[in-house]
């Protein structure tokens, strides 16, 4: 990539940045949270696990309805605004949850967990931006640059959450409020060129249900879209799980948890700089490393329940990212790529929803370990994303693009 689109991108990039970076900041903080003197205090063991719960999954309730909507309103409003609005929006839910921490109030923390869900739409937007100004055979390779910021920012995230929070909760929380700001005037005074309305749009709290609908008259979305939800829910279970049991099973700190949170990251980074282009061109085509990478990520996936030390975690835990990676890119290109660009805000929307839904699920999930142990739940994890195979078998083969 040259300076010129380097810099033309760098907005995008930051907005990018800051919404996994937050994502990545709040697991170990969460997991430390619901263990910390107040809360144990306040509440029984059976319903800090319920409260756990919620905070997990307001997020992606949020989440689900604002990612179908923010991506079809990036067709209709432009990107660079659309984006500016989950900004804007990320910045009031962390300062509702700095508040919270400030005042002792769980249930403000949890309005902003649920608002900053429904913010949590700059990486399908991203992604749309980029693959609109990309030629068909070069798509991969712009996912991939997508791919690589986003590992960026689930390296630091984690690591800045749980380094900071084993200080106090609302360090993170404090900084994550300020690079939103930050990254909100970015985009204020940043051109996209060619970003413009395409299309009216009319706000309606039923908009997510006729988007997913839209899937029956679209039927070469299917394959790609299915085989993403059972690979993102499978391994979202297993980012869930893995985090509790490091902690009860294992006694990590907070920050120790991040540091773990942050070695995933760093596997996805390897993958996203250099395994992927490698793995590809091995294979040869998009098709073979999404079968290649859901298998391993599996097996991977289902070796963490086994009992193995620490350190045999944490090798784990960077090994089913690092394959992670390699399904994740090829999926979102074939979803991408499956429709034309007037409808490319909608298709990742839609795989956006899709990871809501599976965060959704593996944070109600949660509520179930009084009577299920982690392990259970990192099984079950392994399992879905082995049956990702079986829709990504229908996939097109894509030929392997030169370099980018």
């Amino acid at each position: 990539m040259d300076i010129a689109t380097l810099r033309s991108r760098l907005p995008l990039f930051l907005a990018v940045f800051i919404d996994i970076f937050s994502f990545g900041l709040m697991y170990p903080l969460i997991v430390g949270l619901f263990e910390s003197d107040w809360i144990v205090r306040a509440y029984s063991p059976a319903a800090r696990d319920t409260l756990l719960s919620l905070a997990f999954s307001l997020f992606p309730i949020g989440m689900f309805f604002g990612a179908s909507l923010l991506g079809d309103l990036s067709d209709a409003l432009g990107r660079r605004r659309t984006l500016m609005i989950c900004m804007a929006g990320l910045a009031a839910g962390y300062g509702l949850m700095w508040s919270a921490l400030e005042l002792s109030h769980l249930w403000l923390f949890f309005a902003g967990r649920l608002l900053c869900g429904l913010m949590a739409g700059t990486a399908p937007i991203a992604q749309a931006s980029v693959i609109d100004h990309a030629a068909p055979d070069q798509r991969s390779a712009a996912m991939a640059q997508i791919i690589l910021v986003n590992t960026l920012g689930m390296v630091a995230g984690p690591a800045v959450g749980g380094l900071l929070g084993h200080w106090d909760f609302r360090l993170p929380l404090a900084l994550a409020l300020v690079l939103c700001l930050v990254t909100l005037v970015a985009l204020r005074t940043a051109n996209f060129s060619g970003d413009s309305a395409r299309r009216a749009f009319r706000l309606d709290w039923k908009q997510p249900f006729r988007l997913l609908a839209r899937i029956k008259d679209r039927p070469a979305v299917i394959a790609p879209v299915a085989s993403f939800f059972l690979f993102q829910l499978g391994f979202l279970i297993y980012y869930t799980f893995i985090l509790i049991e490091m902690q009860r099973s294992y006694g990590f700190s907070t920050a120790q948890l991040g540091l773990f949170s942050m070695a995933m990251g760093i596997g996805c980074a390897i993958s996203s700089a250099w395994g992927f282009a490698y793995v590809r061109g091995r294979l040869g085509n998009d098709r073979a490393v999404t079968l290649t990478g859901l298998a391993l990520c599996g097996l991977f996936t289902m070796a963490s329940a086994l009992p193995v030390p620490a350190f045999g975690q944490v090798a784990l835990a960077m090994l089913s990212t690092m394959s992670n990676i390699l399904a994740f890119i090829t999926l979102l290109a074939a979803i991408s790529s499956s429709v034309d660009e007037t409808e490319r805000g909608w298709a990742l929307g839609i795989g956006n929803a899709g990871v809501a839904l599976s965060v959704l699920l593996a944070g109600l999930l949660t509520s179930l370990l009084t009577v299920l142990s982690s392990d259970v739940f990192l099984a079950l994890g392994g399992v879905l994303i082995l049956t990702g195979l079986v829709p990504a078998l229908r996939l097109a083969s894509a030929p392997v693009q030169a370099p980018a």
